[in-house]
């Protein structure tokens, strides 16, 4: 995360959770929940300030933030407060895993005092970097920042790696772009940062979709995949006799992948319109990429988006963007979802 998006933070959590009074919406469930642990006390209902935080919480933007900013909100203790995670953990203090009201607001207490002092963290790094850090004006219209990080398997720790990793990115942003009827030259390297490597490249909201589509799909497949190769090595682990169980559900995991990398171009280019009669040599150049991003991700590499800043939130006016950023912003959501499940399956 580079040090804008981290004062951009502040700003987004003052507008999508102190303007929305969640914190004074915990506080109000919190008080009603520690009254009723008081002896001889009549109890009070509190379903009106539960479904009234409720109501607030799970309609927090979460996908509107890059996977950095989320991870740092999570590390302040102040995403875990909001959103669909946060709705889940209310209803399981007060009635799936419910012991007593006493336990009920000591939970409640912790999360409100958690999501209070990360707030005042990240208040007191703005106040740090007022007046130093200026908003960043790579975008025009219709222009979506993509930030690949090389990372695991496909880390850079050599000029040769950093030769061949580049020519890939070369590949997968040519095949891409052609296939969207723009040039090469339309995905810009607009910078490029330390941190196992970092890249940032400006290019057309549609051919970011694209980018994001083929992820979204790889994720997916390396979930199945990963699976078949858990299986595999469950059965190792019996240490049978017979290794061809497990070897055939090796060699079925390579198949998985080989299939699902075709499936995923022939999705792309159903959605793309191209014909496959009169244009083999864009989709040569489009199944190229997509095997080389599709490698990239399963070695480990990360790929985030940053829309434009005019273009993040909003909600009210959803219906009157274009269609390429809605369908870009649902994508992001999914695949931040399958990273972390992806990061489950493999520990």
């Amino acid at each position: 995360m580079n040090v804008s998006e981290l004062y951009e933070l502040p700003f987004w959590v003052n507008k999508n959770i102190v303007k929305c009074e969640i914190p004074k919406k915990y506080q109000k469930l919190l008080q009603v929940v520690q009254q009723n642990t008081q002896p001889n006390q009549a109890q009070q209902p509190f379903d009106e300030q539960k479904n009234d935080l409720i109501d607030t919480i799970r309609i927090v933007p979460l996908k509107q933030l890059t996977r950095e900013q989320l991870e740092f909100l999570q590390t302040l203790e102040i995403a875990q407060s909001v959103g669909d995670e946060a709705v889940e953990n209310i209803n399981d203090i007060f009635y799936k895993n419910v012991i007593d009201i006493a336990t009920a607001a000591k939970k409640m207490q912790e999360i409100h005092q958690k999501l209070g002092d990360g707030i005042n963290k990240l208040n007191k790094i703005k106040e740090g970097l007022d007046g130093s850090v200026s908003q960043e004006t790579y975008e025009v219209d219709n222009e979506v920042l993509i930030r690949v990080t090389f990372t695991g398997d496909a880390e850079l720790t050599n000029i040769v790696e950093f030769r061949d990793w580049g020519k890939t990115w070369h590949d997968i942003g040519r095949g891409i772009a052609i296939a969207h009827n723009a040039t090469p030259e339309q995905v810009k390297v607009v910078g490029a940062t330390s941190g196992s490597i970092v890249i940032e490249m400006a290019t057309l909201a549609s051919i970011a979709g694209t980018v994001a589509g083929i992820i979204f799909s790889a994720l997916k497949l390396a979930e199945k995949v990963l699976d078949i190769k858990k299986k595999a090595e469950e059965i190792k682990n019996l240490q049978l006799q017979n290794k061809k169980l497990a070897n055939d559900l090796v060699k079925e995991a390579e198949n998985e992948k080989e299939e699902g990398i075709k499936n995923i171009s022939l999705e792309i280019i159903g959605e793309l319109n191209i014909n496959k009669s009169n244009d083999g040599e864009k989709i040569n150049a489009l199944d190229r990429s997509i095997k080389l991003l599709v490698n990239f991700i399963e070695s480990g590499g990360e790929v985030d988006f940053i829309l434009p800043e005019n273009d993040e939130g909003e909600d009210e006016n959803e219906e009157d963007k274009p269609t390429d950023y809605k369908k870009l912003k649902d994508n992001i959501e999914q695949i931040h979802l399958l990273e972390s499940k992806l990061k489950l399956l493999e520990s």
